[in-house]
């Protein structure tokens, strides 16, 4: 029964990961973004000029939309495979090292 739920949990904290690493960046950088309660918001203000640039913005967008699809559960689609996964969390340590390049984010 539970077989099917480890890929999903998996996925829930990669995502939880990148957005700490999101919040961590904006801690840095600028304070009172990093107040915001919207994750959203801090994703969006990436592209801004004080994010990491345009291409890391959409990196992190996309890897936070694929993990979220992959957090929830419907009859219909298959959970991610482990090799999915390892694509992704291998996205989000490069996405974490970009948005703090002083952090070792090695496994």
């Amino acid at each position: 029964m539970t077989a099917g739920w480890w890929p999903r949990a998996c996925a829930c904290l990669i995502r939880l990961a990148l957005e700490g690493g999101v919040d961590a960046y904006w801690r840095r950088v600028k304070p009172t973004v990093a107040a915001c309660r919207q994750g959203r918001a801090k994703q969006l203000m990436l592209r801004g000029r004080l994010g990491p640039g345009r291409e890391t913005a959409r990196r992190v967008a996309f890897a936070w939309a694929t993990l979220s699809a992959a957090t929830h559960h419907h009859c219909y689609e298959m959970a991610p495979t482990a090799a999915e996964l390892r694509r992704l969390h291998t996205e989000v340590s490069t996405l974490l090292a970009r948005l703090d390049p002083t952090v070792d984010t090695r496994d």
